[in-house]
């Protein structure tokens, strides 16, 4: 099976979860017999081309340039197959990732070639319907791929029930897989003292401002606690986020982790992991977590109640920093509780390995396949 692979993150070129997990999931497809080519960018790259991994894997690297990027970071397909008239031809499926990646898509596909489309999120719900006029092309760039999909893969039926409710004609070409982790060597070792851990981009609907303020909360109870934030944003919001923090001392900005690896042993040596998302569509640094066995707490917001139920994690309502503050303070004065939970999130973690997910993706590839739909035609708006 020949599988042309359309991602805006892959290996190091990641800016969030869909970097590592579209890593992942390509490695897991090469592993059960599928031959994916990857096409994506690459930061810093001056010339485009070919990078043939040693297992045979291949790879089109294109520099973030404006002769490969044109108008809202589309992808000019005519340069790109003018200079790599072998993508045209030859594929069984286009399994694309980034809307960005959509003219690309189209024109290699030629409504002969199904067109499998993975949703990290629906960028309306996750913008919350931004009236920018830039943002609101791009939503209209996603939401016409959805409507030419063969197959819409979503990550959770949080998802699934926020497309159903826009666009309700196309449920019968949706499926929820659940993304998946690698399996590391690394365990959880015990943490220290009251040490929390932060893992995630530093934007407003990732809860990192209602974090901040929950734990001046704490610190009226529990002065000894510390917070190590991974992750970046802006320049302006980094400066906001520590202008809320009356001890400096005590939150560690330390700014991008490239490694997984090392993210995981940042979790192993935390107290606790807190995902205080306002919205989100999946919640990988939660899965890392429970995976890792660090005892974690998370908002209730979109699919996090979906991956990380009261068994596996101390959970508060999203938004409500009160609220927040309190778990933690039940978190670090109930250590028992913690370890039976997070005893818990490494099994339902063990689950969801990009191993033990294979035979699901397999079953998404046939039935994307096996589809009459990849013609491109558009549903009704």
């Amino acid at each position: 099976m020949k599988v042309l692979y359309l991602t805006n993150e892959y290996a190091g070129e990641r800016f969030g979860g869909a970097g590592s997990s579209v890593t992942g999931m390509v490695r897991m497809f090469w592993d059960q017999g599928v031959r994916p080519t990857v096409v994506a960018p690459q930061s810093g790259r001056v010339t485009a081309g070919w990078e043939m991994l040693p297992e045979g894997l291949k790879i089109l690297w294109l520099p973030r340039q404006e002769r490969y990027f044109g108008n809202l970071g589309l992808i000019d397909a005519f340069s790109v197959l003018g200079e790599f008239p072998e993508l045209r031809e030859g594929w069984d499926l286009i399994h694309i990732h980034a809307v960005n990646f959509a003219p690309l898509a189209y024109a290699v596909a030629k409504n002969r070639v199904p067109l499998l489309y993975s949703v990290p999120s629906l960028l309306r719900v996750e913008l919350a319907n931004d009236p920018a006029p830039e943002l609101q092309a791009q939503f209209e760039v996603q939401e016409e791929l959805l409507a030419r999909a063969a197959l819409i893969h979503l990550v959770s039926y949080n998802e699934r029930q926020h497309l159903e409710r826009r666009f309700p004609w196309l449920r019968v070409r949706t499926a929820v897989v659940s993304l998946g982790i690698v399996s590391r060597e690394v365990c959880w070792q015990g943490g220290r003292g009251n040490s929390l851990l932060y893992v995630g981009r530093l934007i407003e609907y990732k809860g990192i401002e209602d974090l901040l303020k929950a734990l001046i909360l704490v610190w009226q109870e529990r002065p000894g606690v510390t917070l190590e934030v991974v992750g970046r944003g802006s320049a302006e919001y980094e400066q906001r986020l520590k202008t809320l923090i009356p001890w400096p001392a005590r939150v560690r900005f330390q700014g991008w982790e490239e490694s997984q690896d090392r993210i995981a042993e940042r979790m192993a040596r935390s107290s606790l992991l807190v995902v205080p998302s306002r919205r989100e569509s999946f919640g990988l640094v939660a899965l890392e977590g429970m995976a890792v066995g660090v005892p974690l707490i998370t908002s209730d917001a979109g699919a996090l109640k979906e991956l990380a139920s009261p068994s596996c994690a101390l959970t508060f309502a999203a938004g409500k920093v009160e609220a927040l503050a309190a778990v933690i303070v039940k978190a670090l004065t109930n250590p028992e509780l913690m370890r039976f939970l997070a005893q818990n999130a490494a099994k339902r973690a063990a689950a969801l390995t990009w191993t033990e997910l294979a035979p699901q993706y397999l079953d998404l590839y046939a039935r994307a396949i096996g589809s009459n739909r990849g013609r491109g035609t558009a549903a009704p708006r």
